[in-house]
């Protein structure tokens, strides 16, 4: 019986540390993979990507089996600089396609509180503001409202209805 005890006690602590290297791997693989995040789409050929994602990988190996472990996180910032870099590069090359903001149209005033009558109804806007037709339009339109959206939903919901 104290044999039984002695190898479940066994199995069990090495099953226990098992767990722990998972953990620290997954631990390590979720750090990593958020600072090496590109994507396919981002390599001019198919073999550069593979190789992309076994230097990944080779570093997820290196931290979690502690191999060379002071080489892999250098290898890591040295990355991090060569990204932030690029980045850097990429804002100021594409700062001259920016729209200048002087181009933009003038925002609408906000409307302002809504207000209500003596018995809690809520007044028409109009009595409040005395915003022109012109001045309505504009404010409707800058909110990305057209005159063809109740149309659209009205037929919308009508033929939706047919082929239940």
């Amino acid at each position: 019986m104290a044999a039984v005890l002695l190898l479940c006690t066994a199995i069990s602590e090495a099953a226990c540390a098992g767990m722990e290297d998972v953990q620290k791997e997954l631990e390590i693989r979720k750090r990593i993979t958020g600072i090496y995040n590109k994507i396919r789409s981002e390599f001019e050929s198919k073999e550069d990507y593979d190789n992309y994602l076994e230097t990944t990988e080779d570093i997820i190996y290196k931290l979690t089996y502690n191999v060379d472990v002071a080489e892999a996180e250098q290898q890591v910032q040295d990355y991090i600089r060569q990204e932030a870099a690029a980045a850097g590069a990429r804002t100021v090359a594409n700062a001259a396609y920016a729209p200048a903001m002087t181009s933009m149209p003038a925002q609408p005033a906000p409307v302002g509180p809504v207000k209500e009558d003596k018995d809690g109804r809520l007044l028409p806007l109009n009595r409040l503001t005395g915003f022109s037709r012109e001045q309505w339009m504009l404010l409707c339109q800058t909110s990305g409202w057209r005159q063809d959206m109740a149309m659209q939903r009205m037929l919308q919901e009508a033929f939706s209805t047919i082929f239940v």
